[in-house]
């Protein structure tokens, strides 16, 4: 019989944040999150000990001690290097870092992605030097390397094939597009070939279609690639073809043409070398997040039991862990969406991802009984305040009293509202029991840890080989180690681990309770601190053993590649999730279009102006009012925008003193470079614009450089092109800022290159040298570049700091529905089933989680935005997103530990605390995320209310915070030892923590706000009084 699966207190409420600056104090007295500092040294280890030969590195006996040794002797060395003056210093450290960061991100996954892009890039170029098919073609053949450019060859081959799918549907959309224009354009000007009723249609034409595809690549992402086909086909047909009437035709050969060549050299070169599909990608960045928890595991425990632990590095850790698992998300979703031929399936990533989600916030479980253990040391220290309250208060409400908003004092540390303070040595000797058995459980599971990542890795090696192994005769065949693994049967190892685990932690109770029935008032706090922190140890123990089973059963049974279709039908994968597209960089929306429709007509609906639309006619106007609403909408404003910057700019192009010189100059260059750049903020404005300048300027020099090298020997041009393009595609691959303007650097490269070569061979005008093709491509896309800024910024622009302040606003939003879910669940105890239902909830999740990484991309782009009426108070604004985000991570781990408390009486216990009649605490709570997010989304200032209760009342202590500490002190006093060693009391220690540390979360929250909004005058006046 399989044994049962125990539901823990699952939590990731300890999730650490951005660095803060020096000159940023927290107001608190007390810390509950991990502060972050720089550490060059621990991430220099760190960094470099992400891919370590682990079958050689871990033992079984001396794993700890190794390891320290290691780091010792890297410290030494990297002392002895510190140079002497400060300027050498900072020099120094910036180079190492440098070195550090090319060492980390040169690997061999790097190389055959960089690899891959430079063979396809160098393929579709050589393809535009055989003289024969350039003439065969025409001049339009340096379209393929442009093409290759966009659609980046090293991404998996589903991925590439669906945006080379996208992109033919784009560029025949926009080829009937442009040559419904061209027929009607000819139409009306009979033999004249300047002609303004004919000028008229073609500049209506090219508006019509840019502001569709404008609009398209951001709300409709999959249509982003679509959209580059298409402005250039329509850019260059629709003013070619105006002053060479009646060759239409030949002008979309020439460009059709090079858009299926281009992504044709992108699927060989990604088929030819190393194939990957959306199933094998995920095995590296499962590799580097296993890797983050033996790393994340070592430092936690040493850091709760007082051994030797760097806090700077968990911090760092929990961040790389969460990217990894971002990462892992991204793959998993890819997977569901394409085809692929490997051993394993959509299906087995869907399990592998959650089951790494549980032990990611068990892990954070861990660090919250490290913080609490430090807050309570140093509650030990200042002297504890003992809090009680009287029963026949209960029922009295803190609605009635008035917030002292000129009280900055902070509140109390979430331990203090847990009950009286043991004696440390109680927890002194606790702890001497139980240190050498929990160190041994975590070296286990890192030692478990290290052997799946072993597992994986073979896995990975045996899915996908590459063609030519078949027939290449000097292949290396793997040495007698690389299948070797690190534990030979990991399960038993950990199994008796835990075995041993149980057994100290019954002694552990024996000693607690002493040969009593019923615990002792003194170490209250103590055993739920011990309580928390074996509890989370024992279930990622058992977490890790499920995933240790499931990769071996995959390993064993899996023994041949198969076929697996995309989970997801076609219709719902190019469907839009809310999810827009602001030049490659993903938003997200809060709330889709289907949900704003439904929320219109649910009876909840309530409008100060006007009542749901109940007619026909009142239907009828209702959609007028929308349409009037969307051509105000930002996105409906950045389109209309690029529709005038390239209705202006291509105006010349049928001018009679102007179309020749505009198209010898290939002014539709400027037109493109409009239309394909800028987000509709100002920050991401100013970014693309400073980057695509630099990048155009840079690749028409080494354009330059490369011409004068080899002369124009066609040999020449495809070597020094292939070695250029290794350097290129490397930082393009790798520098997340310098994306936009990488891309526009390989595109001019090779277009200056191609283009004095046509010149050089009779396809274009003989007599220009390479230095003016350069100074008219770059001046090109720097006039268009230049005009769509300034129309970005005319009438006035759109900063991303309102933007932020509005999406904040709306998320906060969101916390109060997911928290009312959350408590709805508790409450609803006469009902056999209620549990939250998981699909709305994970939904919900999910879309914060999403819009909160959109809030720090926008963050992260506000420096690039001038200050003009004044500064923007970042690190309020990192502070609001870091508290926010902690929120989410609380609010999910409740809905986690209700599952371990389900049908239990733990639950009915926890509902009589928290229900309405008794505790206003959850009012409370959900009125503070309304206030909040009222006073961002419109910059009023707070009203005089208290809006989470803090101090003294002529009532006494009636907070949560004294509620719990009544109702932890009064069950603590009366528990056994069969409540301890059940789960599900475990898990309502949790909840009470947990919901300790929301409060103080959510105090933190209105404080920033607080100072970005202020208070109400009155409340000011009254203060002054």
């Amino acid at each position: 019989m399989a044994r049962p699966r125990l539901r823990s207190s699952w939590t990731n409420d300890t999730i650490t944040v951005d660095p803060l600056p020096s000159n940023v104090v927290s107001e608190e007295e007390f810390d509950n999150e991990l502060t972050l500092t720089s550490d060059d040294i621990l991430k220099a280890q760190k960094s470099s000990g992400f891919y370590l030969n682990f079958s050689d590195g871990f033992d079984k006996q001396n794993f700890v001690e190794e390891r320290t040794e290691k780091e010792e002797k890297k410290e030494e060395e990297f002392s002895k290097e510190q140079p002497k003056t400060k300027l050498s210093n900072t020099c120094s450290e910036l180079f190492q870092t440098f070195l550090l960061d090319i060492k980390r991100k040169a690997t061999w996954t790097m190389a055959k992605q960089v690899l891959k892009a430079a063979f396809a890039y160098w393929l579709a170029f050589l393809i535009d030097l055989i003289v024969p098919i350039m003439h065969k073609v025409g001049s339009g053949t340096f379209l393929a390397i442009v093409m290759v450019c966009y659609f980046q060859p090293s991404r998996t081959f589903g991925a590439l094939s669906e945006s080379a799918a996208w992109g033919i549907v784009g560029a025949a959309m926009a080829s009937l597009w442009s040559w419904l224009g061209i027929i009607i354009s000819n139409a009306l000007r009979h033999d004249e070939v300047y002609y303004t009723p004919s000028t008229v249609m073609n500049l209506i034409f090219l508006a019509i279609g840019t502001f569709t595809l404008s609009y398209d690549k951001i709300k409709w992402p999959p249509m982003r690639f679509g959209s580059i086909n298409a402005i250039i086909i329509m850019s260059f047909s629709l003013t070619q073809s105006y002053i060479r009437p009646h060759t239409e035709f030949k002008i979309l050969k020439s460009l059709l043409i090079p858009m299926i060549i281009g992504p044709t050299c992108s699927v060989i070169a990604n088929l030819l070398l190393w194939p990957e599909n959306a199933t094998t990608n995920y095995i590296p960045y499962m590799h580097e997040t296993l890797q983050s928890f033996i790393d994340l595991l070592d430092q936690e425990t040493h850091f709760f039991l007082r051994d030797a632990y760097n806090r700077n590095t968990i911090s760092q850790l929990h961040r790389t862990v969460q990217d990894n698992l971002q990462n892992l998300d991204n793959a998993k979703r890819e997977a569901q969406h394409e085809i692929s031929f490997s051993k394993i399936g959509p299906e087995d990533l869907i399990e592998i991802n959650r089951l790494m989600k549980n032990m990611y916030m068990t892990l954070g479980g861990l660090a919250l009984s490290g913080v609490i253990e430090e807050e309570l040391m140093k509650d030990g220290q200042e002297g504890t305040i003992e809090i009680r309250i009287e029963d026949n208060n209960e029922c009295e409400s803190i609605f009635d009293h008035a917030y002292r908003f000129g009280d900055e004092s902070p509140p109390h540390s979430p331990t203090n509202t847990i009950g009286t303070m043991g004696k440390e040595e109680d927890l002194t000797k606790l702890l001497y029991i139980l240190r050498p058995i929990c160190t041994e459980l975590s070296e286990a599971c890192q030692l478990c840890l290290a052997d799946c990542i072993s597992r994986v890795d073979h896995f990975q090696h045996n899915c996908c080989d590459p063609w030519y192994k078949k027939w290449w005769p000097f292949c290396r065949k793997p040495t007698p180690h690389h299948y070797q693994n690190v534990v030979e049967d990991p399960l038993q190892h950990l199994q008796l681990a835990l075995v041993k685990f149980n057994d100290v932690r019954q002694e552990g109770l024996n000693y607690l309770f002493n040969n009593q029935e019923t615990i002792s008032p003194s170490p209250q706090r103590m055993f739920l601190l011990l309580l928390l922190f074996e509890n989370n140890l024992k279930v990622f123990s058992e977490n890790l053993g499920f995933l240790v089973g499931l990769v071996k059963v995959l390993e064993t049974k899996r023994l041949s590649k198969r076929l697996w279709m995309p989970s997801i039908p076609f219709l719902k994968r190019i469907k839009n999730i809310g999810e827009s597209d602001e030049d490659g960089w993903k938003v997200v929306e809060p709330q889709n279009e289907e949900e704003e429709e439904d929320d219109l007509f649910s009876s909840n609906y309530c409008d100060p102006d006007v009542t749901p639309p109940v007619t026909t006619s009142q239907k009828f106007w209702y959609q007028l009012w929308k349409i009037r609403n969307w051509f105000n909408s930002k996105y409906a404003r950045f389109a209309f925008k690029n529709s005038l910057v390239v209705t202006c700019l291509s105006i010349p192009a049928f001018l009679p003193h102007t179309s020749e010189f505009f198209d010898n100059y290939r002014g539709q260059w400027a037109l493109i470079s409009a239309v394909l750049s800028f987000s509709p903020t100002t920050g991401g404005a100013v970014l693309q614009f400073l980057g695509r300048l630099i990048g155009s300027g840079v690749g028409a020099i080494m354009a330059i450089i490369s011409w004068e090298i080899t002369k124009g020997n066609a040999y020449g041009l495809a070597a020094i092109l292939f070695i250029f393009s290794l350097l290129l595609w490397f930082i393009y691959l790798n520098a997340k800022v310098w994306t936009v303007g990488g891309v526009i650097m390989l595109v001019n490269f090779p277009l200056v290159l191609a283009n004095i070569y046509q010149a050089s061979n009779g396809l274009g005008n003989p007599t220009n040298t390479v230095f003016t093709i350069a100074a008219m491509r770059t001046s090109a896309v720097s006039t268009g570049l230049t005009a769509s800024f300034i129309m970005k910024m005319i009438p006035w622009p759109h900063t991303g700091r309102v933007e932020i302040r509005h999406r904040l606003a709306r998320t906060i939003s969101n916390l109060g529905i997911l928290y009312s879910m959350t408590v709805s669940s508790l409450l609803k105890t006469h009902k056999p089933f209620s549990l939250i239902t998981t699909r709305p909830f994970r939904k919900l999740v999910t879309r914060i989680n999403r819009s909160i990484a959109t809030e720090r991309l926008l963050l992260s782009r506000t420096i690039y935005e001038p200050p003009l009426r004044g500064y923007f108070p970042m690190e309020d604004y990192k502070m609001m997103i870091d508290i926010v985000e902690h929120l989410v991570n609380l609010i999910n781990g409740l809905e986690y530990t209700l599952h371990g408390l389900n049908g239990t009486e733990w639950k009915t216990d926890l509902a009589g605390v928290l229900t309405p009649s008794k505790c206003h605490y959850i009012t409370h709570i959900l009125t503070s995320f309304h206030i909040l997010s009222t006073a961002l989304e419109n910059g009023i200032p707070l009203p005089p209310y208290n809006i989470v209760a803090s101090g003294d009342t002529k009532f006494g202590k009636v907070g949560l915070g004294s509620r719990i500490s009544h109702k932890i002190s009064r069950s603590a006093s009366e528990l056994t030892k069969l409540d301890l060693e059940t789960q599900a009391y475990a898990c309502y220690c949790a909840y009470l923590i947990k919901t300790s540390h929301l409060t103080n979360e959510l105090l933190k929250l209105v404080r920033v706000v607080k100072r970005l909004v202020g208070v109400n005058r009155y409340v000011k006046e009254l203060c002054d009084f």
